[in-house]
């Protein structure tokens, strides 16, 4: 019964964390996510500069070793755009609650550069993500994210589903 489980929270929040210290509202929250999303469409990465804090985590388990900063960001994105030139980013649902926003998205877009060392299928990609940000005083602070990796790997035939053939990745 759920009544009977013992749920555990997050720990309090360090100072500079805490909901009242943020000083936007939800929808300027929401309005610079979607100016971060914008800057994937359109591989802006001036716009990454002015909207990631120079402290910039990425929490992210599917890429543990990106530096801190717009720098990561600016890697990824830059791999994402050569792989899929004509990427499109989905909005599906954003919520804001004090410091922090999450979106339930969906990355779109043709298979038409190498992508995780496979090369081009011209396939339509659909990658499913959900991920938090934490957004004070107008930048975003630290990232969460969670993909569909197999279905994404799947899709660009890097894992083959049963009575498929693997697609063999280009080396580095």
């Amino acid at each position: 019964m759920m009544e009977d489980r013992n749920y555990r929270t997050s720990p309090p929040q360090g100072r500079g964390h805490r909901k009242e210290d943020n000083d936007m509202s939800a929808e300027e929250s929401r309005a610079t996510m979607r100016r971060y999303f914008g800057a994937f469409e359109q591989g802006d990465n001036d716009l990454l500069d002015e909207l990631l804090a120079p402290e910039y985590v990425n929490h992210s388990p599917a890429t543990p070793d990106l530096p801190t900063g717009p720098e990561g960001v600016k890697g990824v994105v830059a791999m994402f755009r050569s792989g899929i030139p004509d990427l499109r980013v989905l909005v599906e649902d954003m919520i804001a609650e004090g410091d922090k926003v999450a979106t339930r998205y969906t990355l779109e877009g043709t298979h038409g550069g190498e992508l995780f060392g496979v090369a081009p299928t011209g396939q339509h990609l659909s990658i499913k993500s959900i991920s938090i940000e934490r957004v004070s005083d107008g930048k975003i602070r630290e990232h969460w994210r969670i993909t569909d990796s197999l279905e994404m790997m799947q899709q660009i035939g890097l894992v083959t589903e049963p009575g498929q053939e693997k697609v063999q990745a280009t080396s580095r």
